[in-house]
Order: structure tokens, then sequence, then C-alpha cells
């Protein structure tokens, strides 16, 4: 709910944000903007990108992002115009029709860099440990005394554990067993 005095532009009041049309300059807070963008006028199209990952909030003009206006913006912001003159219009669009600014390039740039720094800090192919190998090679060498020497190689192949013997010789030896 808003506390602001709704006879004043955006970025004026506390806690709120603005990039005005009439100097190109970004308020927040203050009365007394920072240079940010462009002027702009009657037809064109501004945008506004509240980064809730990084906290940041950038205009777009015409659809072209006009670079991070405001960092550590608080989480709880809501949508604000502000008009000066008689008979001024403005139309909203929350994304129920598309934006002029390539908001799924920029997400997916967001998601890319996310997906890159996890996996930058949690290793992604875990290794594997001496229990599932010692598994493997119990399994493996199961296969081998009872002769089951195709399921052996393709065994030892699915979980690449060394097949160091060939297959007439394990056979040979099943021949040796079954006559003792």
């Amino acid at each position: 709910q808003s506390t602001g005095n709704m006879n004043r532009l955006p970025g004026w009041e506390n806690n709120s944000y603005g990039y005005h049309g009439d100097d190109g300059n970004s308020f927040c807070s203050s009365g007394s903007g920072k240079k940010y963008g462009p002027t702009f006028t009657t037809g064109d199209v501004i945008g506004c990108c509240v980064n809730m990952i990084d906290n940041s909030v950038f205009y777009t003009k015409n659809g072209m992002n006009l670079g991070t206006a405001f960092q550590k913006v608080p989480q709880n912001l809501y949508p604000t115009v502000g008009l000066q003159s008689p008979g001024e219009i403005a139309d909203a669009n929350f994304g129920d029709r598309p934006f002029m600014f390539d908001i799924e390039g920029y997400m997916l740039e967001w998601r890319t860099k996310l997906k890159d720094q996890i996996e930058t800090h949690i290793p992604f192919r875990p290794q594997e440990s001496e229990l599932d190998l010692t598994l493997k090679k119990l399994v493996f060498s199961y296969l081998i005394h009872h002769g089951y020497c195709e399921a052996a190689e393709s065994f030892a192949k699915t979980t690449n554990l060394y097949f160091f013997e060939d297959i007439p010789s394990i056979q040979n030896r099943q021949k040796v067993q079954k006559l003792i």
C-alpha cells in the first residue's frame, strides 16, 4: 500500500523510483535526479524491468535496454506511472501482449548465467565412490564365474570396467570347472 503523495512524480517520494521523460533523469526517493537515458515523448514506448534476482531496475525505450537505473531495490515494488499534463494517456502492458523489448532473450541470458554459476560451484558429475566401484567389480566377477560371458562383456562396456580376459578363455575355464 502506498503512503506517497499522489501529486508528485515517481521517484520523488521515499521508496519510489522513476525515469522521467522531460529530462531523461532517473529519480530515487529524491526530487533531484541523476543523468540516466534519453528524453521521451508521445509515441515512445517505455518499459520497466525489475530483476528480482539481482534486485535491479532498468528501463527500455522503444525496445532498447537503457542500462541499469537502480540497484538494491526492495522486493515489494508496485508499478506507477506519473502524468503531468491534462489529457495525457498511458497504455500499460503487463504481458497480455508481446513486449517491444526482447524479454524472452533477457530471461534466457539470466537462466544461462545462473546455470553457469551453479555448475561452477557444484560438481555436475559426482566422483564414483569406492563402494560403487567395488559393487561393479563384484557383479562383473559373478557373471564371469558363472559363465555369463556375453553379459559380463556388456556389463563391462556399460560400466566402463576393464574387461581383461577374452571370452574363449573364460569358456575354457568353465569347461575345466565342470570336469572337476
